[in-house]
């Protein structure tokens, strides 16, 4: 028994060629879209950890200006003027290397119980790497003792 096709050879010529091109052209877009995809993951992890070193260099910041208006050596605590006067060197560790940290303080006078002093310490961490460079500010507010 023989099927016979209705079919000719001529009118079928060329349609595995389109079809491939089509396969071909569809998978390229998609491929395209996935690099895109990977691509912007990387980059976001990127601006990630270099934003959480950032925000470790702001904390190291404020611990520094704390000690500094509030030193061990002395009862009292001292004033803005002594936060900011030099500035915070960090560690040449390989997470800080490329980090930096800004002090500024602020008095605002006699609000606890007339006679206190309230100040405000602001840190600034910032971070680069390559291309891409992250800052994060913190900021805290102290009672004067």
């Amino acid at each position: 028994m023989h099927l016979k096709f209705s079919a000719t050879k001529h009118s079928q010529k060329g349609s595995m060629l389109t079809s491939a091109i089509f396969i071909i052209v569809f998978m390229a877009i998609i491929l395209a879209g996935v690099m895109r995809l990977i691509n912007i993951g990387g980059i976001n992890t990127a601006y990630e950890v270099i934003g959480l070193r950032a925000l470790q260099a702001a904390h190291t910041g404020i611990e520094v200006g704390l000690s500094r208006y509030y030193p061990l050596t002395t009862s009292s605590s001292t004033n803005c003027t002594t936060v900011t006067t030099s500035s915070v060197s960090l560690p040449s560790t390989y997470g800080m290397s490329d980090c930096s940290v800004s002090l500024t303080c602020s008095t605002r006078d006699n609000v606890i119980d007339g006679s206190r002093d309230i100040i405000e310490l602001t840190s600034t961490g910032t971070c680069s790497s390559g291309d891409f460079t992250t800052s994060r500010q913190l900021t805290i507010e102290a009672i004067e003792l």
